[in-house]
């Protein structure tokens, strides 16, 4: 009678081989639900967006948000979200640009007014304090503070492109805030002061029109 062994560890290979390609397709699919990428911008409209003051403009042209105000606005989302990854591209004025001032809110609360939350720095000024973070209605300047400037000017000098657009990518989990800009790593803290909310942009008041362009969000599973 010939031996069954060679039958039986085929068999388990197999079976062994199918249950490792079922796991990976599980983890493939899993990846794919949580790296799902949400628009905040359809590319045609401002659907999903209201202005939280009196602007001049506030349009969709040709997959950009433009907006134009002669106060210190900010256009709010209808979406909150707690955790998650946030990309975004701002270009500032090529005209009427000095004392530029403008941002990317997110983790904000208020439904009316100026809103409550975090800010990531969008300036003419170069390099100025872009991509760092203030404290909308939490105390202001988060990063950098006073002892913190020179170690933010050197991260920051030669990265923002002043006549071109910049990438901005904004990462919150839990307490921790990561703020990147176009690929270097600017803010990296701690803070509490809220931990979900909306998103927002911002014109100052000053300046001429400004655009952002690509907004997106990725839902992060809470912090352990």
């Amino acid at each position: 009678m010939k031996s069954t062994l060679p039958f039986l560890l085929l068999l388990v290979s197999c079976i062994t081989a199918g249950s490792q390609r079922s796991t990976l397709a599980e983890d493939k699919s899993a990846a794919k639900v949580q790296g799902k990428w949400i628009a905040l911008f359809d590319g045609k409209t401002t659907d999903g967006w209201t202005p939280r003051e009196e602007i001049v403009s506030f349009k969709a042209v040709n997959g950009e948000l433009q907006l134009l105000s002669k106060k210190n606005v900010w256009v709010t989302s209808d979406l909150k979200v707690a955790n998650f990854v946030f990309e975004g591209e701002a270009k500032i004025p090529q005209k009427d640009s000095k004392g530029f001032n403008s941002g990317f809110a997110f983790r904000c609360q208020g439904e009316t007014g100026k809103p409550k939350g975090y800010q990531c720095e969008i300036e003419s000024a170069n390099p100025g304090t872009n991509g760092g973070v203030y404290g909308i209605g939490l105390g202001g300047w988060i990063y950098p503070v006073a002892d913190q400037k020179e170690e933010h000017r050197k991260r920051i000098t030669g990265v923002f492109k002043p006549d071109d657009w910049n990438k901005y990518r904004i990462v919150c989990q839990g307490p921790r805030i990561q703020v990147f800009v176009n690929g270097v790593l600017i803010t990296d803290i701690e803070h509490s002061g809220s931990l979900s909310g909306y998103f927002g942009i911002q014109h100052h008041g000053h300046g001429g029109m400004v655009s952002f362009r690509n907004l997106r969000v990725q839902k992060l599973p809470k912090a352990q």
